[in-house]
């Protein structure tokens, strides 16, 4: 569980650091219900140091997680980036969408937990919002570490940052531990976003075929991209006897 650098001349948390240097970084927190890492880029996107931490997160009280997250999320950085993982979302068309009817269009597709925290994501680059909800405790630790900073779906984050707006018919698919999110763009535009669980690199390329056969979308023109796949080799090995395969 200790903040490692990458090499003896990048940062390393274990050891003091004046927080007016630190300013010039970025920090970057991903939650997930099985934990969360951590980590710190310099100005140029480099990678500086990261930590990973096993840990039920969504269980545990705001205190606990507060207390997991410190000390390294007390220093001063330049930015803070805040993203979290939610099975629960659903994305409006931003010219349709009402902020007061937020809950009810979660709910007509997942169902509620008086324990989470409705939120919401505006993404004007794909005119959409996502409407997703995470436990309470994690919200209410994010908003007291870092009251300035947002919290963002993971799927938010993969949109805004991973995938360009460009006229071209493409299935981007990103690899969770037991789930797959899935971005099918169609001429430029936002077709399809779902997740689907998978337990076998049979399940993971059947579900990515069946949506080839039910959406309008070919396997001559439409590409398909791979995201956080490197662990899990066996994934492209199957889907590349039926599809060509780009890593993300």
């Amino acid at each position: 569980m200790s903040f490692n650098p990458l090499n003896s001349g990048k940062i390393s948390m274990e050891q003091p650091i004046d927080s007016t240097t630190i300013r010039q970084y970025l920090l970057s927190i991903r939650i997930s219900g099985e934990g969360f890492s951590i980590s710190v880029v310099d100005e140029t996107g480099e990678l500086l140091s990261s930590k990973k931490v096993s840990k039920t997160l969504f269980a545990l009280s705001s205190d606990e997680v507060i207390k997991l997250l410190t000390p390294e999320t007390l220093l001063n950085y330049r930015t803070v980036r805040l993203i979290c993982e939610s099975n629960t979302y659903t994305f409006i068309p931003a010219p349709v969408f009402k902020p007061e009817e937020a809950a009810d269009l979660l709910h007509f597709q997942h169902k509620p937990v008086k324990t989470d925290q409705i939120m919401l994501n505006r993404i004007p680059k794909w005119d959409t919002v996502n409407v997703f909800s995470i436990p309470k405790t994690v919200q209410q630790a994010l908003t007291q570490l870092f009251p300035d900073a947002s919290i963002e779906h993971h799927l938010s984050y993969f949109l805004s940052e991973h995938i360009k707006l460009q006229n071209e018919n493409c299935v981007y698919i990103y690899v969770r531990n037991t789930i797959m999110d899935i971005v099918v763009i169609a001429n430029g535009g936002l077709l399809l976003i779902n997740s689907f669980a998978f337990n076998t690199p049979e399940d993971f390329t059947y579900y990515i075929l069946n949506l080839f056969d039910k959406l309008p979308i070919d396997t001559e023109t439409c590409r398909v991209r791979l995201y956080n796949a490197e662990k899990k080799p066996e994934l492209q090995k199957m889907l590349e006897l039926y599809l060509e395969v780009i890593n993300g």
